[in-house]
């Protein structure tokens, strides 16, 4: 290879790298800029704290739904499609869940017929 042809490849090797750096220098101060705007956007944009709520405990209990229940309850017992059982709220335990656990299990076991 002669002298300018080493030249030529070094200058180039040295354009080339130093175009690359100038180039990431440029990414690197847009990103940053992109970054503070959208940081001082974000900033304004912040809403100030919500005063505290006062919420109960135990909720209100809704006599308006209890008194629907009850009644829709009663059509049903009128009309015969079903059988009033219980009305109230329910009591937790096992022996509640279990009664109606057998109840459910035995209401689709297969029945043998007669002849």
């Amino acid at each position: 290879m002669t002298d300018s042809a080493l030249n030529l490849a070094i200058h180039t090797a040295l354009f080339a790298y130093g175009l690359m750096a100038v180039i990431a220098v440029l990414s690197a101060l847009m990103i940053r800029a992109i970054v503070v705007i959208l940081a001082r956007t974000q900033a304004k944009k912040a809403a100030p704290l919500p005063t505290p709520v006062m919420v109960s405990v135990t909720p209100a209990r809704d006599e308006n739904a209890a008194i629907a229940a009850a009644i829709g309850a009663a059509v049903y017992a009128m009309l015969g499609a079903h059988r009033l059982v219980y009305i109230g709220e329910a009591k937790p335990g096992f022996g509640w869940t279990t009664e109606i656990r057998t109840r459910q299990h035995t209401s689709h076991t297969p029945r043998m017929e007669r002849r």
